[in-house]
């Protein structure tokens, strides 16, 4: 008798540590799961990340800004043609666009604030111009950074700017901000390809 209880006991015992088990391995799945749902929570959100004007303004301003200065810092130790048109054409366009989104800013009675779409650009700007110093093949780093700038800055006003954007006039700004911004695009990538 002594011997079936005993038995019993380890049976119970074995099962009862299976069933911890499981439920540990269980509870440790749900907390993963937790983990990542917030994780896609996070993502979703920072891909549509609202942005108040004020943060639109600076985030265009920060666009321009940094293409005006990768463009200063390239134009010096240029050698092609092309890069050079290039390069002047960045310093002129994007100059005028700054001086049009100031107009407008100003006129909205906007106070360009900082988001953190804003800092990351002037974060990858400041590691283009920093590049640029020290590089020895200015033409083909500088036309391979404008690619992936423009790319990035057009990615930015598609999903965060043009979607945020309540006013008609910024509105207007932002979708002719998109289509120079976009044949910049399509031009460096032209000038690159040229460079293979």
């Amino acid at each position: 008798m002594k011997t079936m209880t005993m038995k019993k006991m380890i049976k119970c015992v074995a099962v009862s540590g299976v069933l911890g088990f499981a439920a540990s391995q269980t509870m440790a799945m749900d907390q993963q799961s937790t983990n990542e749902s917030k994780h896609q929570s996070k993502a979703m959100h920072n891909a549509h990340q609202n942005l108040t004007e004020s943060q639109v303004i600076k985030v265009v301003s920060t666009a321009n800004n940094g293409e005006i200065k990768q463009a200063r810092t390239a134009l010096p130790k240029l050698k092609t043609e092309e890069a050079r048109k290039y390069a002047q054409m960045m310093i002129n366009e994007h100059s005028a666009n700054e001086k049009k989104g100031q107009t407008l800013a100003s006129r909205l009675k906007l106070t360009p604030q900082v988001s953190g779409i804003s800092t990351s650009l002037q974060k990858e700007s400041d590691n283009v111009v920093r590049k640029l110093n020290q590089s020895s093949t200015p033409d083909k780093d500088y036309m391979t950074s404008q690619v992936k700038v423009h790319r990035k800055v057009l990615d930015t006003i598609e999903k965060h700017l043009i979607p945020n954007a309540k006013n008609a006039d910024l509105k207007t700004m932002l979708m002719q901000t998109r289509t120079a911004v976009a044949k910049h695009l399509k031009m460096a990538e032209d000038i690159v390809a040229k460079m293979k």
